[in-house]
């Protein structure tokens, strides 16, 4: 094996990533699988031997972010000791996303935003998504003794997403901000004093 391409990642590796990074930054349907390809020096044939189609790459790429999402819940969760703790430090977490300058806003609305048809597969899987971390909020509500844990689970939601559609016109830190205020309303209004 000669040293140039010991350590490089394979084809399908490379496609992957460089369709994750292009997808965000470009958009999805703004990215051919050309410029894909050549970004990851990788041919169609490589491409399509892995992902059949270009919808089979997005979901891939959709699949990896649902699991880089669980990976980044169950840190920022871990950290607090307490439900409502946790409710904050994921708050707080994702306050300090929308504050870096290269955040575009959440893969998963950004996707779902290009297929707007409720039967294509990506729109149905963003769905999916999206129902999954609103239940992982209501659980977390529930655990924190709301009375009302489905609303303010999907309250919480809502502001998360709102955070994130509103970077274009409120910018990072603004948004951070009415972010982690939005949510001590919540909190103070529906939960429990501690």
């Amino acid at each position: 094996m000669s040293g140039a391409s010991f350590g490089k990642p394979k084809a399908a590796e490379r496609i992957q990533s460089a369709a994750k990074d292009l997808f965000y930054r470009q958009g999805i349907r703004a990215t051919g699988v050309e410029e894909v390809c050549r970004v990851a020096e990788a041919t169609k044939m490589s491409l399509y031997r892995t992902y059949p189609s270009k919808d089979a790459l997005i979901a891939a790429i959709l699949k990896e972010d649902a699991e880089e999402w669980e990976v980044w819940f169950n840190e920022v969760t871990s950290k607090a000791s307490t439900p409502v703790g946790k409710l904050r430090a994921l708050m707080a977490a994702a306050a300090e996303e929308l504050e870096d300058p290269d955040y575009r806003g959440c893969p998963m609305l950004l996707a779902q935003a290009e297929f707007p048809d409720p039967a294509h597969p990506t729109h149905q899987l963003v769905t999916d998504f999206k129902a999954q971390v609103c239940g992982q909020l209501i659980e977390l509500s529930r655990q924190a003794g709301a009375a009302e844990p489905e609303r303010l689970g999907q309250l919480l939601g809502m502001l998360f997403d709102g955070a994130w559609a509103s970077l274009c016109y409120l910018g990072g830190k603004r948004a951070g901000e009415i972010l982690r205020d939005g949510s001590e309303i919540f909190f103070r209004a529906m939960l429990p004093a501690e």
